[in-house]
């Protein structure tokens, strides 16, 4: 077995790939072993993964849905007390339970202690549902790496599908840039399509939230798919929504012309809510 992204050999790799990150909630949308070997599991959770949970709207976004990461930490979110002191503020999980914390300096706390302190009011910057992430490369190259990793675990029960991903040069673009980083401008589609905190009611009448949902779109200037030599003659993109934010990246180069397209054709609908593909990869 060869590694998606090196192209070297993984057959004693131990670790397991996270397709989207575990700090992001997924526990299940993972690769099997060996499709990614540890050198590039580690550097991905190193300058991928990590740059992208670093962002001020990531981390805002799991301190206020309470996201632990695999070590069960949420991140700590700075805050101003009664319009004047700096505080850290902090949520940990406990048998199920959310608590809420504030860190405070000590000379803060020795007010509060003799009463000079009474009433306490805490600002802290929010992530909402108008504050949209702009593309930049930390998230592009996550994207990226989270669409070719996703197209893999699509082919996974198909007969050297793996095989396929590794030896197709035009994967090879896209690959180099979620692995070195090398094409400094490869811009996502960023929108909000849903509320972060919407309900959703599930078959079985459980209620609950949407952390992520993904697919794949073939793009054509007049939509039909087709077929020569084998091959499909369109543009393939990855779109992904995480907590309401729909990201959108082209599998074959850095251009967005053909999605924009798309979406004008079709109401500005996502794909992942529109009959489209429906047969490819069945």
């Amino acid at each position: 077995m060869r590694c998606l992204f090196c192209k070297q050999d993984s057959s004693n790799t131990k670790s397991i790939e996270h397709i989207v990150p575990e700090s992001l909630g997924n526990k299940k949308f993972i690769l099997p072993i060996g499709y990614v070997c540890d050198k590039c599991n580690n550097y991905f959770a190193r300058e991928v993964e990590k740059p992208f949970m670093q962002l001020n709207e990531i981390r805002l976004l799991r301190f206020q849905q309470a996201i632990p990461n695999k070590k069960k930490r949420i991140p700590i979110v700075e805050g101003i007390l009664n319009e004047r002191y700096e505080v850290k503020m902090e949520r940990v999980i406990k048998n199920d339970e959310i608590y809420n914390g504030m860190q405070i300096p000590p000379e803060l706390f020795s007010k509060i202690q003799n009463n000079d302190i009474k009433n306490m009011e805490v600002k802290l910057p929010a992530f909402t549902d108008n504050n949209i992430i702009k593309s930049n490369k930390v998230i592009s190259r996550f994207i990226a790496k989270v669409a070719l990793e996703a197209l893999a675990e699509k082919l996974k029960h198909r007969d050297e599908g793996l095989e396929y991903l590794i030896n197709d040069s035009q994967y090879d673009l896209i690959r180099r840039h979620a692995r070195e980083g090398t094409t400094p401008d490869w811009p996502c589609n960023i929108r909000r399509i849903y509320k972060m905190n919407k309900s959703w009611e599930y078959n079985d009448g459980e209620i609950g939230q949407v952390i992520y949902e993904c697919d794949f779109l073939f793009v054509t200037e007049d939509d039909k798919i087709v077929y020569s030599e084998d091959a499909i003659c369109a543009e393939l993109y990855f779109i992904i929504i995480l907590w309401g934010m729909e990201f959108a990246i082209n599998i074959g180069g850095p251009e967005l012309e053909g999605y924009k397209g798309w979406l004008k054709r079709h109401n500005e609908i996502s794909p992942l809510y529109y009959d489209k593909n429906s047969d490819i990869f069945k």
